[in-house]
């Protein structure tokens, strides 16, 4: 009885390795790479797309009305973004912040849960679609749209929006 568990708990082993296995393991892609790739997917929609640098690293910035719509169920249109940017986000090897900021609510709790909630589904459906991303995302609700200097006009305009990060502290913006 003992050997049959002990072969069942070495046979789940071997298929969690094989699982593992899948998943590219390397250095990280360098961010001018990153960028050209998000530059080559995306330059089409620059009406609802902001890509650029800001003092923690590069930002991609997705109005929120393309990934969501007014029930807070994802749309065909952020599926598809999502999908090519999890290719992306899988082959880069790097850390993405999931940062979503909305001024829609009537408090901040009411801002916070309600873009909390959106994190989630885009953190999710990325790891249903591209399950190696499950330790490269971080995903955090900021309620209201968070205020920056750092931040060109054209990412101020896109209003309520979905900020992916990739972290990178040794940039320097001069």
């Amino acid at each position: 009885m003992i050997k049959k568990i002990f072969l069942t708990l070495f046979i789940i082993h071997l298929s969690l390795i094989k699982a593992y296995a899948v998943c590219p393991v390397g250095a990280a892609m360098p961010l001018k790479a990153i960028e050209e790739q998000i530059t080559q997917k995306f330059d089409g929609a620059k009406e609802f797309i902001y890509f650029g640098y800001t003092p923690t690293g590069f930002v991609l910035s997705v109005k929120d009305e393309l990934m969501f719509d007014e029930c807070g169920c994802l749309t065909d249109t952020g599926k598809i973004l999502l999908n090519a940017l999890g290719q992306i986000m899988k082959l880069s090897g790097r850390r993405w912040m999931i940062l979503v900021h909305s001024r829609d609510g009537n408090t901040q709790v009411d801002r916070i849960s309600r873009t909390s909630l959106r994190a989630g589904a885009i953190t999710n459906y990325l790891t249903d679609q591209e399950r190696c991303l499950i330790n490269q995302l971080f995903p955090i609700g900021f309620g209201s749209i968070m205020p920056t200097t750092h931040a060109s006009e054209g990412r101020k305009a896109l209003g309520n929006r979905i900020d992916f990060l990739v972290e990178d502290y040794n940039l320097r913006i001069d």
